[in-house]
């Protein structure tokens, strides 16, 4: 079973008080957490890039069905962000030192992508990070991580719209891509190129934030241990081997019929849809 149509939703989100933060807020696990702040820092960055970029090529797109599916993408993708910019502001009112140096690097880099790449490298990078989030998404919604009682709900609810919607329309980008420019050895170049990308911010991300908990709040339950990192990289790894697959094709996946119900209980909880 397969989720068909992609809903633009308008959420409306509870965002907790500053004074009320807690860091490990995702089942009270440091990699977790801190795993997830670094994901929606991140895509406060990203996903505008994300919206920009297949704004400049959706007129190139011949196919009406497919264009139609790409403009619902990016606006899927704008809501998505401003959702993140809201959360962030918990997290930059903790003054994480060395954190306003790694994001004002991580804008540069993207405005340099916007301003000093070709067309076919920002769609190709694209379909990187979500053949990445694709299986991501799917993986996490199916472990029920976000309705853990130790998962605040205001962050369960965000992560968990967010990612329903990156399973909606995790065949777009790859889709696009192969319609303009197609290439095997491009794509999965490129999988290579925005996945690292991303974990190499991701690292850097949570090696602050949990050193500067750990002392601040001390608690060494916010450190984060070589065995969760090791666990990390080879799920990152794994999940990045797959997407460069010759045969790698998001259609290829199925939707749980739990994460068909997530769709629709977002749809109901939306403020307005389109």
């Amino acid at each position: 079973m397969a989720v068909q149509s992609i809903v633009v939703r308008n959420m409306v989100f509870e965002i907790p008080e500053v004074k009320d933060f807690q860091p490990l807020y995702i089942a009270g696990n440091s990699a977790l957490s801190y795993g997830h702040t670094a994901l929606g820092l991140y895509s406060a960055y990203l996903e505008p890039f994300f919206v920009k970029s297949l704004r400049k090529v959706i007129d190139q797109i011949e196919d009406e069905d497919l264009r139609e599916q790409a403009d619902r993408l990016w606006r899927q993708e704008a809501q998505h962000y401003q959702k993140h910019v809201e959360f962030n502001t918990l997290i930059l009112a903790q003054n994480y030192p060395g954190l306003a140096e790694l994001l004002s690097n991580i804008e540069k880099d993207f405005e340099s992508y916007l301003s000093d790449q070709s067309d076919r490298f920002r769609i190709a990078y694209i379909q990187g990070f979500e053949s990445y989030t694709t299986q991501f998404a799917l993986q996490v919604l199916d472990s029920g991580l976000y309705d853990h009682r130790r998962t605040d709900p205001a962050f369960g609810e965000l992560f968990k719209w967010h990612l329903l919607e990156e399973v909606e329309h995790r065949n777009v980008a790859f889709d696009v891509y192969q319609h303009l420019y197609g290439g095997y050895f491009y794509r999965a170049r490129m999988c290579r190129v925005a996945q690292q990308h991303m974990f190499h911010f991701m690292s850097d991300c949570m090696n602050i934030m949990s050193s500067a908990d750990e002392v601040r709040l001390r608690n060494k339950r916010c450190r984060i241990t070589t065995k969760q990192k090791v666990m990390i990289t080879i799920n990152q790894l794994g999940m990045q081997v797959r997407s460069m697959l010759p045969g790698y094709t998001p259609h290829k996946y199925a939707v749980p019929p739990k994460i068909v119900a997530l769709s629709e209980y977002f749809t109901k909880q939306a403020s307005s849809i389109r």
